[in-house]
């Protein structure tokens, strides 16, 4: 009887060592692949820039900056003779207020038809800025489009991305446009479709 227990000790102990050895194994695997996850986490976490898609582009928080080239802008914005020059201005906006460049340049490109537009041209209204005078509803004249940028990044910053805002419903482009246009639906489309191409068309030159 002494004899058989023993036999039936060995392979049990043998197992348990086995099963030992593959527990640890496991763990170490484990641990090692947690830690790169968490490292890349924090790697994109840390470099904190949006990259849009067309699945994110409507909800991303528009207050994450987008890592721009000064010299692609610049190139890029050689299309858009109206518009050149604010490159520069649209990077400085963008690190002041922590309100997204390309949704200020889309925006911009929408609301001024390319800097085209009467509004653009002969009021240096550059965004569509609407205000009131004598009652009635006006497009608000800018002394220069340095002036009307500030005032759009300005504006977006603190009553729609901002919790305590006049126009705040969330922090996406999406919750920006109930509030900024009258046809939000349509509004929202051009200028998701805009900050797409804008990314594209930088990311291109």
């Amino acid at each position: 009887m002494i004899y058989a227990k023993r036999n039936v000790r060995f392979p049990l102990c043998f197992i348990l060592i086995i099963c030992f050895i593959y527990y640890l194994c496991f763990n170490i695997s484990f641990e090692a692949n947690a830690k790169n996850a968490v490292k890349t986490m924090k790697t994109i976490t840390e470099s904190g820039y949006a990259v849009f898609t067309e699945k994110n582009v409507k909800t991303e928080d528009m207050r994450k900056k987008s890592d721009l080239d000064e010299k692609k802008l610049i190139e890029y914005m050689k299309k858009y003779p109206g518009l050149s020059g604010i490159e520069k201005n649209l990077i400085e906006l963008q690190n002041r207020y922590n309100v997204n460049a390309l949704l200020l340049l889309a925006i911009v490109r929408l609301e001024s038809g390319n800097g085209r537009s009467d509004i653009a041209e002969k009021r240096n209204n550059f965004g569509g800025i609407v205000g009131w005078e004598k009652s009635v509803r006006v497009f608000v004249t800018f002394d220069s489009r340095e002036d009307c940028l500030n005032y759009m990044a300005d504006l977006l910053s603190e009553q729609y991305l901002t919790s305590s805002g006049r126009f705040f419903n969330g922090y996406s482009l999406t919750a920006i446009s109930k509030k900024y246009s009258a046809s939000p639906e349509n509004w929202l489309n051009l200028v998701s479709n805009l900050i797409l191409e804008i990314q594209s068309g930088i990311n291109e030159t």
